[in-house]
């Protein structure tokens, strides 16, 4: 059989409903100048460490810098995870935040593709963007206040009953972003007292160092005390899987995709989830209660265009290759293709587009 075939076969049929949720940023990127030659022409500083060390050394005093604005779109776990299953050709349901009176121009070009469900205005991210990292900051009141008693004052209890009805992949992001997280996780759990579960739930914590370890704990094992109804998913970085280490007790180990994937299995059985997933610029790694472990490793990419969303784009890859039947490692493969195609050309590919882009990976 084809290598690229379990891929052809997978994109030809996918299908599923997806729903994502919910919040909703604005992200105002911008680059810093390093030497500016005249009004048009200037060197962007290209290290995130550059940036850092700057700081330092003006720490006793203050720093100034250029901004020059490079875009204002959309931002936040369920949008960017989203697209790429719009793109993918599926139409995911997005409750969040994407306008009040009217959706906000960052939305507006997804108005088409996926089903955006409104409860108010985004949040504010300014993001300073590097070659190799980016800084984020936000303005999280519009986030933090959000509740799940404004989802049920929103939408009713008919139009959250046929929100949640049919979902085969049930996706919550930004804990560490997210003050009322459990409380919209426990939300979303009624909902699959009377209804038929997805087959799988997904989560992105983002930054766990934001909060405290007593908190970060009980979400874990608020979310496991469900784990016998719904498979849990756990998507992190390489930074958020060595915090998660430290904070559950597992041996830091080496940056490696088998040193990973064995620190990911003994990660995986303590937190009770049904799966464990890392990605990292070199490689994305993943521990299952039914399949093992397997790690995929990735070319890193020259001529980035884009890198903020480049996780949640990860996160969107792998989310579509769960409706299949592709395997642990081809799942891996297939959110790596994902990533490489949005950094390099700052929007998720289409179908054709990523099929190309995993026949180009290396390994597959």
């Amino acid at each position: 059989m084809s290598t690229m075939k379990p891929y052809s076969d997978f994109l030809q049929d996918i299908r599923g409903k997806l729903l994502l949720g919910c919040d909703g940023f604005v992200d105002e990127t911008y680059e810093i100048v390093e030497v500016r030659r005249s009004p048009s022409e200037f060197t962007p500083m290209k290290k995130l460490r550059q940036f850092g060390e700057l700081l330092v050394q003006r720490a006793d005093g203050g720093v100034g810098v250029e901004l020059v604005p490079k875009r204002r779109c959309e931002g936040g776990f369920a949008i960017n995870t989203g697209r790429v299953a719009a793109c993918l050709g599926l139409m995911p349901r997005l409750p969040g935040l994407y306008g009040g009176n009217a959706i906000d121009p960052a939305y507006v070009q997804f108005k088409d593709i996926c089903e955006l469900e409104s409860l108010g205005d985004p949040a504010l991210t300014i993001a300073l963007e590097f070659g190799d990292g980016k800084v984020l900051m936000s303005n999280l009141a519009a986030v933090s206040s959000l509740s799940w008693a404004d989802f049920e004052r929103h939408f009713g209890a008919q139009k959250l009953k046929e929100m949640f009805t049919g979902v085969d992949i049930l996706g919550l992001g930004y804990w560490s972003l997210t003050s009322n997280f459990d409380d919209l996780f426990q939300g979303f759990m009624k909902q699959y007292e009377t209804l038929t579960p997805p087959s799988r739930m997904f989560f992105d914590f983002a930054d766990i160092k934001k909060k405290s370890s007593e908190s970060f704990i009980r979400s874990l094992e608020l979310i496991r005390s469900y784990s016998g109804k719904i498979p849990m998913v756990f998507s992190l970085n390489e930074h958020e899987v060595l915090e998660l280490f430290s904070r559950i007790g597992v041996e830091r180990p080496e940056l490696s995709p088998v040193a990973i994937c064995s620190a990911l299995a003994i990660a995986r059985e303590k937190i009770g989830f049904a799966e464990l997933v890392v990605h990292t610029p070199d490689f994305a790694a993943a521990s299952s209660a039914t399949e093992g472990e397997a790690y995929a490793l990735q070319e890193r990419q020259s001529k980035i265009i884009r890198l903020a969303g480049a996780g949640d784009s990860f996160n969107g890859g792998y989310l579509c290759a769960s409706l299949g039947t592709l395997s642990l490692k081809q799942r891996l493969v297939v959110a790596n293709a994902v990533t490489a195609f949005f950094v390099t050309h700052g929007n998720p590919p289409s179908k054709e587009e990523l099929l190309a882009q995993i026949e180009k990976a290396t390994d597959k």
